[in-house]
């Protein structure tokens, strides 16, 4: 387990992820980095597990209305899948390294806040313009996709809240699935018959 706090992630330069968390009198924020490795020596490229940890969402300086802000506390969940499936997986004590990281971090109305127009630069280089502060979890997942793509795994999986666009398609029946790889979509839809947690494509 490793935690790099808002110091290191600025010595980093991760500009994505210091911009929500800049917002936070505690300063508490972070990103964890765990790692399961198999008690045998595997040459397979690990699994990368990935969450949103967006522990509360004000929205920033685009404050969210009050019955959007109630129940933020779990904007977290991303997180909270990612850390389970850490879990399962290595009390499966499956034969193949996987890494977990938790981007751990508040949205904030502060003084300090970052706001529209600001011009962040991310830990791979890439600008970003701040339209909107509360398209947060974006912003701390740019950096943590980014670390956990370092260690080239054979595959990202990255839970997230991201959107209410996705329950207004939807309804929160189901979750909905973003892949690159599309050869991936009916094993994820399977999978979701399987467990009772029903997964759409997009």
């Amino acid at each position: 387990m490793e935690f790099l706090d808002i110091k290191t992630l600025r010595r980093m330069k991760a500009g994505a992820f210091v911009a929500v968390a800049q917002g936070s009198a505690a300063q508490d924020d972070g990103i964890v980095h765990l790692r399961y490795e198999p008690k045998a020596k595997s040459k397979q490229a690990p699994l990368a597990l990935v969450g949103k940890g967006i522990c509360f969402d004000t929205g920033g300086h685009n404050l969210k209305p009050a019955k959007h802000m109630l129940g933020m506390h779990e904007d977290m969940a991303g997180s909270a899948v990612a850390l389970g499936s850490l879990l399962a997986l290595s009390q499966l004590k499956v034969d193949f390294p996987v890494d977990c990281w938790l981007a751990l971090a508040q949205n904030m109305i502060s003084p300090t806040a970052y706001k529209q127009n600001d011009v962040v630069t991310a830990l791979n280089g890439t600008t970003i313009e701040v339209v909107h502060t509360d398209a947060e979890g974006r912003m701390v997942l740019a950096d943590t996709l980014a670390l956990a793509s370092k260690a080239k795994p054979a595959m990202i999986i990255d839970y997230a809240t991201l959107t209410g666009t996705c329950v207004y398609a939807l309804g929160t029946a189901y979750s909905g699935a973003f892949t690159n790889r599309g050869a991936m979509l009916n094993t994820l839809i399977d999978a979701g018959v399987a467990s009772g947690e029903r997964v759409w494509p997009f």
